[in-house]
């Protein structure tokens, strides 16, 4: 009796977990995906950089497809009232952050919250206000700086806006709301401003650029080539005409040595065999007579 009731709850369960659709749910790989497509957030100034590409791309998209109709009277008669009209800014809208890939959810966020300054700028400042960027980004939202400028309130970046770090490097926080600011300086360059020469690097006389010590220096050096290095690296021994130049390993000079002499000893051998070969040919001439 109890195997028969345990056999027929099965039969039942059977039947009902075949009658459902599964293809309905989502595959393993699609979870991965949607997982993956995740991205980390950008900063605010980057974000509404991001809005204002995308936004400026539609509207030249839009502006193209415009002109696909082929019927000049059509289009010289619709495209005033096309240019600046509502369905065109809606069609703008459709279009917005679908081919970003970083920041896309902060995209569309943005494009969201600030639609009627999209709109301000699309019907009524589109032609006076040809940098959109600057519009949104710095004057409206005030999440980003002009170039070369940091911080809540806009200040220079270190060294000045026209040439921050004395020009050898990048203003850190540059062009966005934070702070502080800072000089990451390129290869050979140190100080707050950039404007000194790191280890294994010399200040030319022309110029405040900054070049690398030859090969044959240890770190420090006074200029360019071997004579003007402080220390010989490892492997160079220094000459007081030459400066530091490359020391051969002692086996090098002893194979060197060797080699000489073995050289020497098989021309002195040759130079023999062949003594002894023209004084048999001598001899046989002599007696042919």
């Amino acid at each position: 009796m109890y195997f028969h009731e345990v056999f027929c709850a099965c039969l039942v369960f059977f039947s009902y977990t075949s009658a459902l659709d599964f293809s309905s749910l989502p595959q393993i790989n699609d979870i991965k995906d949607t997982l993956s497509s995740k991205t980390k957030p950008v900063s605010s100034c980057n974000a509404c950089s991001i809005l204002v590409t995308s936004f400026l791309k539609a509207v030249e998209e839009t502006n193209r497809q415009s002109f696909q109709g082929g019927d000049a009277a059509w289009e010289s008669e619709k495209l005033g009232r096309y240019e600046n009209s509502e369905l065109r800014f809606i069609e703008i809208q459709e279009r917005l952050c679908s081919e970003v890939s970083s920041g896309k959810e902060q995209c569309y966020n943005l494009a969201e919250r600030y639609e009627d300054k999209l709109e301000d700028w699309f019907y009524n400042k589109r032609k006076e206000i040809v940098d959109f960027f600057s519009y949104l980004c710095i004057k409206e939202l005030k999440v980003c700086c002009p170039e070369n400028t940091y911080g809540p309130k806009c200040l220079p970046c270190p060294g000045g806006k026209e040439k921050p770090c004395s020009g050898h490097g990048k203003c850190k926080n540059g062009g966005t709301r934070k702070a502080p600011a800072q000089c990451i300086c390129d290869t050979g360059y140190s100080g707050k401003l950039c404007n000194l020469c790191e280890n294994g690097f010399y200040q030319t006389d022309s110029s405040s650029s900054c070049e690398a010590c030859d090969i044959s220096c240890k770190s420090h050096c006074r200029g360019p080539g071997p004579k003007n290095c402080e220390v010989c690296a490892d492997g160079y021994n220094f000459d007081e005409s030459k400066g530091c130049i490359l020391q051969l390993p002692s086996n090098s000079l002893e194979m060197t040595n060797d080699v000489t002499n073995e050289t020497d000893e098989q021309t002195q051998g040759l130079e023999h065999k062949f003594e002894n070969v023209t004084s048999a040919t001598s001899q046989a001439e002599h007696s042919e007579l």
